[in-house]
């Protein structure tokens, strides 16, 4: 017995050891190639429990180095290789159900990092994006997320990042102004009639500015976030407006003019109605199955009742004013409506 102990010490090979998994061992070096891959600035901070779908949290520094505090949650995978389709695109499968709902749960936007070892390149996807377009509706106990070949980390991938990060991040404030300008756009175009025929130089009412604000606080969500513009924050509007105070153009308070209203409707109303188009677009279409359970009424409207800024006279009628003759009464317009309405059908599905 003392001999074969002997033995053994000397021949650790016929021993056990554990094994190290070489799982580990990739996503190890996925997390490493990961790091490597982001600007020098950011701060990575890794979770000592990695157990809940979230890796390490990533903190978005700019080139100033100022921290202030915009962090992303992710979940890092790694692949000794990625193989996209002829379309650039990628599924990585397997994760739980119980992952994702972990996750939309969390107050933070939340990627997936897929990193190929073989090119030492991560791949990165929203989740909140792709759980706005259906990606993981279904009872199933695992789904899958998407890949794109040109969503990683190089100069024009990490641009793409930043701006979905930034889109990410408001998006509860993009939401509601998608929400607002679906349900109060048909007004939008009385209204341009309404300020664009009264007196340069006669201040609007508390009411017409109010409108007029919460109808650029949507356009301005909107254009940017969806419409990928760079709208003129309403800051800019308000020193115009005190360029015209000083001139003595308008009156000596916070009412705009409507000679500054006419200027501000002629840079916005073409932007704001094709940015609340694509909104339409992501309610009805892209993103249904998301809406349809988020705002069900404003859905089921909008399904059996398209909203007239899909119309092709708008332009004609409400921002070059060629129907004149028709539109007298224009304050009357903010209440017309389709003829007849299918109310029945409308509960019906409604209660569906």
């Amino acid at each position: 017995m003392l001999l074969k102990f002997r033995y053994l010490q000397h021949n650790k090979g016929y021993m056990e050891f554990p094994i190290r998994n070489i799982t580990h061992t990739i996503e190890r070096r996925a997390v490493e190639i990961l790091t490597y891959s982001l600007p020098e600035e950011w701060i990575v901070r890794e979770m000592t429990e990695r157990d809940y779908g979230i890796d390490l949290y990533i903190e978005i520094v700019g080139k100033d180095r100022k921290v202030t505090g915009k962090l992303v949650a992710i979940q890092v995978k790694g692949k000794t290789e990625i193989k996209f389709n002829s379309n650039g695109k990628y599924t990585f499968s397997g994760i739980k159900r119980a992952t994702i709902n972990y996750w939309n749960n969390l107050p933070v936007p939340v990627f997936t990092i897929v990193v190929c070892i073989k090119t030492q390149t991560p791949y990165w996807a929203s989740i909140d994006a792709q759980n706005r377009e259906g990606r993981f509706k279904g009872e199933n106990k695992t789904t899958s997320v998407r890949i794109k070949k040109e969503d990683n980390f190089n100069k024009i991938g990490l641009l793409a990042f930043n701006l979905t990060y930034s889109r990410e991040k408001k998006w509860p404030g993009i939401e509601s102004a998608i929400e607002k300008s679906l349900m109060s756009f048909t007004s939008f175009g009385p209204f341009c009639l309404i300020c664009r025929r009264r007196p340069d130089t006669k201040a609007c009412s508390t009411t017409i500015q109010y409108l007029l604000l919460q109808h650029y606080e949507n356009y301005y969500l909107l254009s940017k976030h969806l419409y990928n513009k760079r709208p003129k924050p309403i800051t800019y509007w308000y020193k115009e407006h005190l360029k015209y105070l000083k001139k003595g153009e308008a009156q000596g308070s916070l009412q705009f003019s409507y000679k500054l209203i006419k200027e501000m409707i002629i840079d916005f109303a073409s932007d704001y109605r094709e940015a609340t188009r694509i909104a339409n677009l992501l309610v009805v279409k892209h993103q249904a199955f998301y809406f349809s359970r988020k705002f069900p009424h404003l859905f089921v409207h909008l399904k059996k009742r398209p909203l007239t800024f899909v119309e092709s006279d708008w332009f004609a009628r409400y921002y070059w004013d060629e129907y004149e003759n028709e539109t007298q009464n224009i304050e009357m317009k903010f209440f017309d409506d389709f003829d007849g309405y299918d109310y029945l059908d409308l509960v019906d599905e409604i209660n569906c």
